[in-house]
């Protein structure tokens, strides 16, 4: 007779709610009928092991919580793609990405990693210090130049971020199906966490999308947040810091004079190659410093009305999916896997509790470590 499990309604209803997910949107993930789940949620339900842990992967959490009598889930993260900032509505797949940044933040906050160096500028600045902002971003910037002098932004993302992993800032990085380029998790005394959406962005929005993040950590808002959005005002804050570092007022000025012959689309595709920054980014700069008048707007009116702005933006970046060793070292950098690998070899934690953070075997892991030491030093 097969196994049959009885989730408590209270549980999976409170669940449901502090997710902010419709009956609906739970129902597609988990693979049942919206009606299954109503009942679920209002009568004690036998359902197979299949669709327990379905519905547990829709939630975002350990099947066991489908069953407690007084489970508390956290709220979710601010949304700073929205202008009031109200708690974000995910998908399963960016809950379960934010929930992982929380349970690192959390377990990396034990007397285990005391000694290790976390970094001295979360919560550092305002809104009203863009000076300051600009000079501390800028100390963690490392641009890569090519032959040409324009910035290379795969190389530049990837020095960047052993630049800010060597301060203490883990970076992780991410294939996952959720509108949102990244997200912040910065409380103040843990190892901020910067998480990059990598699906459907070009290197340069990436590399932007990390920048913009740092500023976010700068200021010690957690989130989840997107450059494109400008309607808020923290992610035009923490745009125009980014822009003023990538792309200089000056040489950007100059750079700009040499393409206004051409059309708004042609210009900022050659602006965008000279800085490594993102096409929008670049559009903006040049409305924010003046250089030519209606210049977003005659840009934006040049992409096409039935493809979302996300997607104009993704041109030809290598996919780095797979489960090889440099896949890993792009989702999870140097620095985690450093400080996990020498809090095993002390003793202070297992194995167990370094697979358990990032669903890498040990072998891995240690791999991972071993070339970490070359580039963020031992």
């Amino acid at each position: 007779m097969p196994l049959k499990f009885t989730p408590r309604p209270s549980a999976v209803e409170s669940i449901r709610r502090a997710r902010r997910l419709s009956i609906e949107a739970v129902a597609i993930e988990a693979n049942i009928r919206p009606d299954f789940l109503t009942e679920m949620e209002t009568t004690p339900t036998d359902v197979s092991k299949r669709v327990a842990f379905s519905l547990a992967s829709a939630l975002a959490v350990p099947v066991q919580f489908l069953f407690a009598k007084d489970v508390e889930i956290d709220a979710n993260m601010p949304d700073f793609r929205a202008a009031n900032n109200r708690p974000a509505v995910l998908t399963s797949a960016g809950l379960t990405r934010i929930a992982r940044a929380r349970s690192i933040a959390a377990y990396l906050a034990d007397r285990a990693f005391e000694d290790c160096a976390r970094f001295a500028n979360t919560n550092s600045v305002t809104i009203h210090q863009q000076s300051t902002a600009r000079k501390l971003l800028k100390s963690l910037y490392v641009p890569v130049q090519r032959v040409d002098g324009s910035v290379d932004p795969t190389l530049t993302f990837r020095e960047t971020r052993v630049s800010l992993e060597r301060k203490g800032i883990i970076v992780l990085c991410d294939r996952v199906a959720d509108p949102f380029r990244g997200f912040c998790y910065s409380p103040t005394g843990d190892f901020p966490i910067i998480f990059v959406n990598t699906t459907g962005q070009r290197p340069a929005t990436k590399l932007f999308t990390l920048m913009h993040e740092v500023v976010h950590v700068l200021l010690g808002k957690t989130g989840v947040s997107d450059p494109a959005i400008l309607n808020n005002q923290v992610e035009r804050f923490c745009n125009s810091v980014t822009a003023s570092v990538m792309m200089p007022a000056e040489e950007f000025s100059q750079a700009y004079k040499s393409v206004a012959g051409r059309g708004a689309r042609a210009a900022v595709d050659l602006l965008s190659r000279r800085f490594g920054a993102s096409k929008q980014a670049s559009a903006l700069r040049v409305s924010d410093l003046g250089l030519s008048k209606g210049f977003y707007a005659a840009w934006s009116a040049t992409l096409p009305s039935e493809v979302p702005m996300i997607e104009e933006e993704d041109e030809g970046e290598e996919n780095s999916g797979g489960g090889g060793i440099s896949s890993q070292i792009a989702r999870f950098g140097y620095l985690l896997p450093n400080m996990l690998t020498a809090a095993v070899d002390r003793k202070a934690i297992s194995q167990f509790d370094a697979y358990r953070l990032t669903n890498l075997k040990p072998s891995t892991i240690k791999q991972i470590a071993a070339i970490g030491v070359n580039r963020l030093g031992p």
